[in-house]
């Protein structure tokens, strides 16, 4: 397959800046640098999936809301919430053909086309990773990579595909298999609404916020009371948290998404060595300041 260069200017509007992702198969809207509105999804693409908007300390970056037949769906989904990805990674992808040493292009068996695009592609042998690529696009039968290939290959080999983290997101708790369960949150859904005032939907185009300021649900109670608590969590509802001393005895896992900002129940901020502590006591909410990317 013949891949593609996409190149454009880099322009500054009030702040804000467009980046296109490296040129993927299956995604349309090239080269639109047009300043969107991130709080209101479309049921149109018009960027491609993984372009990345910043403006001031904030950025986003465009995925599509997965199909779901939770009860409700998008429709019950307020600003505020994390996201999280459907992609995960595949059973063994087997090698069924050309796969040579220089190549960028491995042959493969059935695959849907461009499942995998702007994924990762890892290859295996004696159970030892032998060659990690970016996945550009891929055919039924064709998966092409953003490099060479390091050595040959067979069906000796194993190889593993997972899609770009930006392709699909689904809202918590919505299995797309059974018992399928997805815990990576690429960013904080705030376009609740469409350009019409419509609730965002599934299949809708949205902008996910993944650095700077932001306001998020808080999960279960406003958390950080007692003052101190800084490092701001993902939790399996959506909902921010706080890394205390209780959740690190009681979790073994967590996704770090950024550190508290100051709320309005506050103690104040500067009294030590209490710290402000994140909470409003009026609202179920955190002020975080993400860090999931840049």
């Amino acid at each position: 397959m013949t891949t593609k260069i996409i190149n454009h200017d880099l322009r500054c509007v009030d702040g804000g800046t467009i980046y296109m992702p490296p040129f993927i198969g299956g995604e349309v809207g090239w080269g639109n640098l047009d300043i969107p509105d991130v709080h209101i999804a479309s049921a149109v693409q018009k960027y491609p999936r993984g372009t990345i908007f910043r403006k001031g300390d904030r950025t986003w970056v465009y995925t599509k809301l997965y199909t779901t037949t939770r009860s409700g769906g998008y429709g019950g989904v307020t600003a505020g919430l994390g996201l999280f990805s459907v992609a995960k990674p595949t059973t063994p992808v087997i090698v069924t053909g050309k796969a040579q040493l220089g190549e960028s292009t491995i042959m493969v068996d059935a695959q849907t086309v461009n499942a995998f695009a702007g994924g990762l592609l890892t290859i295996y042998e004696a159970g030892q990773p032998v060659c990690i690529r970016g996945i550009i696009s891929n055919t039924a039968t064709v998966i092409t990579i953003d490099g060479t290939l390091p050595g040959t290959y067979t069906s000796s080999a194993t190889c593993r595909a997972v899609p770009s983290p930006y392709k699909d997101v689904v809202i918590a708790g919505a299995s797309v298999s059974a018992g399928a369960a997805f815990d990576y949150c690429p960013g904080i859904f705030n376009s609740p609404l469409d350009e019409d005032g419509n609730r965002a939907a599934e299949d809708d185009f949205v902008w996910l916020q993944t650095a700077g300021l932001c306001n998020m649900w808080a999960s279960g109670t406003y958390e950080g009371g007692v003052g101190g608590e800084r490092v701001a969590i993902i939790e399996g509802d959506g909902a921010a948290n706080v890394l205390s001393d209780a959740l690190i005895e009681t979790m073994s896992c967590f996704q770090r998404i950024g550190h508290l900002y100051p709320g309005f129940g506050d103690v104040t901020v500067g009294n030590n060595p209490d710290p402000a502590d994140g909470t409003d006591p009026g609202f179920m909410e955190h002020i975080i300041f993400l860090t999931i990317r840049a």
